[in-house]
């Protein structure tokens, strides 16, 4: 009898430890697997500035002419509603170029099933300037017939430094 209230116990909490748990939707948010999973134009994974874990990614612009950065695109599970974006960025002389867009950016921009962009991106951080780490989050509202979302981090027509690591990207209930 003692035996059957054990396991019946022991089936409860685990079925209520697992009904919260949340799994990040993005690929090697923690850039310990290089950048794999990454669509990357000139970033490169690091082992000496992170916040956690073994490396982190580096993105390093010399002029504001250009973006330089990664980004990954994710499908959107059914029936989700809204996801909580989130990921820690350094930045080093951050120099953001003439338009107040530029700078050191988190940004989600959502996409269609042919993956063509809806609208204009949600802004989750832009940062100039010299920046300790900084845990930048936002929960989003899916838009009405989103398909995927692209997670786009980059110094957007910006110079200087950009250091992120732990990017996540979790359903809410």
């Amino acid at each position: 009898m003692k035996r059957n209230y054990f396991l019946i116990s022991l089936l409860i909490l685990l079925v209520c430890g697992s009904a919260n748990a949340q799994k990040n939707l993005v690929t090697n948010g923690g850039f310990e697997d290089e950048l794999f999973g990454w669509e990357n134009n000139g970033a490169r994974q690091t082992p000496y500035d992170l916040k956690n874990g073994k490396h982190s990614c580096a993105i390093v612009a010399g002029n504001t002419n250009s973006w330089i950065g990664i980004n990954q695109v994710i499908k959107i599970p059914k029936k989700v509603q809204q996801i909580e974006f989130s990921a820690w960025i350094k930045t080093l002389n951050v120099v953001k170029g003439k338009n107040d867009w530029d700078g050191a950016i988190f940004t989600i921009v959502f996409l269609d099933s042919r993956d063509k962009e809806m609208g204009e991106g949600v802004n989750i951080a832009r940062l100039t300037g010299d920046q300790e780490w900084t845990f930048s989050k936002k929960n989003v509202k899916i838009r009405e017939n989103a398909f995927s979302f692209k997670i786009l981090i980059a110094l957007g027509n910006a110079s200087g430094t950009m250091i992120v690591d732990d990017v996540s990207a979790l359903v809410i209930d």
